[in-house]
């Protein structure tokens, strides 16, 4: 008796670690059924260059509002610590983070322009007919001196910076060694005023590149850094109405719910969700951008997770398809409440109508290899503020 009892528990635990690798497996290869092409036009337009998006069909969709104005527009850094969203320092705290390893350089000082705009349809449409050029002289840059691409480098924007990191083995070296801690730091903090430090963080340049690569769509990245003004006549409505907004949020604070507006017009928000207890998003901090139109409140703002998430009601692009947004907006939600909602999601998805029609299957038909999914996202892309990324793993 005692053997085949024995007998049947060894079986058992064979079955159940059979189990865990298979789903495993599963969570490292999944891939969306056409994530090497636009999931829009499905590469009629063109190359997405591994975004969910092809330029195109970014421009057309989620048009950038950017005017001349913004476009002069430059960033300045200096080595004062302040990029204007952080708490006033405490007895010189600020300063003690300051190592000898991040001595300032030139990095610290240097006016720095912002980022790029995205490329409006018309300029995309124009660059299908144009041929491009392929001259193999381009590809020499590489072989250029330390000195003269650290000079390039210093005219570059901190999300272009960045996409140099990426670039090869080489050029990420040249950056960890001759930009400073504190560079990297503040413009973490500047891109992501809801992050908290937690923990101690080795390397700024990796928590970065860690945040950046976490995200759906790298535009969407660039218009969220712009900040620039929204096209339309600004009413009186909506400026009280966000007031009291800001207001609820600081006084009927949610647990786990939090928004920051990025400019002084309250075009941009940043917004952060903890994933809920019992869920596969538990112990995940979520990342938000939204943007609120002119005629808010009489219009819903425009809501796309910014970290990547495996959810039927989000798309790979990170649009949130939920009814209070899409068709029964009402004049007494309010940016807790949406986000409230947004929150309450993650426990209870709708799959009649998904916005990946695969993972609402997954959901319905095959749960815990769905939840298996969810929660590998969950400790690979959104919890970053307790378990820093290590190198070579973003």
């Amino acid at each position: 008796m005692a053997a085949g009892c024995s007998k049947s528990f060894t079986s058992k635990y064979e079955e159940e670690l059979h189990y865990d690798v298979e789903y495993e497996d599963f969570c490292k290869s999944f891939e969306f059924s056409n994530s090497s092409t636009c999931w829009i036009c499905n590469g009629y337009y063109g190359p997405s260059y591994g975004e969910p998006l092809c330029g195109t069909c970014h421009a057309f969709i989620f048009p950038n509002h950017s005017n001349e104005e913004a476009e002069g527009l430059v960033t300045k850094l200096s080595d004062d610590e302040d990029s204007g969203n952080d708490e006033p320092p405490e007895n010189g705290s600020e300063a003690k983070d300051r190592t000898d390893d991040d001595e300032p350089s030139d990095y610290d000082l240097v006016e720095r322009p912002r980022p790029a705009a995205p490329r409006n349809l018309n300029q995309y449409i124009d660059m299908l007919s144009q041929a491009r050029d392929t001259d193999e002289s381009q590809q020499k840059i590489c072989s250029l001196p330390v000195e003269v691409l650290l000079s390039i480098f210093s005219h570059l924007d901190d999300l272009s910076l960045w996409n140099v990191s990426e670039v090869c083995k080489q050029w990420k070296r040249i950056l960890e060694v001759h930009t400073p801690q504190q560079m990297w730091k503040k413009y973490t903090k500047e891109r992501w005023p809801l992050f908290q430090q937690i923990s101690t963080i080795p390397n700024w340049l990796h928590m970065y590149g860690a945040l950046m690569n976490s995200c759906f769509c790298r535009t969407c990245l660039i218009q969220m850094a712009l900040k620039t003004p929204m096209r339309g006549r600004v009413n009186h409505m909506r400026a009280n109405r966000l007031r009291s907004d800001i207001r609820s949020l600081d006084l009927d604070a949610t647990e786990g719910i939090d928004a920051v507006a990025l400019d002084n017009q309250l075009f941009h928000w940043q917004a952060s969700i903890l994933g809920p207890a019992g869920s596969p998003y538990e112990g995940g901090k979520f990342f938000l951008y939204i943007v609120i139109p002119c005629s808010y409140p009489m219009l819903p703002p425009q809501v796309r997770f910014l970290t990547k998430i495996v959810h039927p009601n989000v798309s790979r692009h990170g649009d949130v398809g939920i009814d209070i947004i899409q068709h029964n907006w009402s004049l007494a939600l309010t940016i807790s409440k949406l986000l409230l909602s947004v929150q309450s999601l993650l426990t209870d998805p709708f799959t009649q109508i998904c916005m990946e029609p695969e993972l609402g299957r997954m959901y319905e038909n095959e749960r815990p290899k769905f939840e298996a999914l969810a929660r590998r996202w969950t400790w690979k892309y959104a919890m970053y503020e307790v378990l820093p990324p290590l190198e070579g793993l973003f």
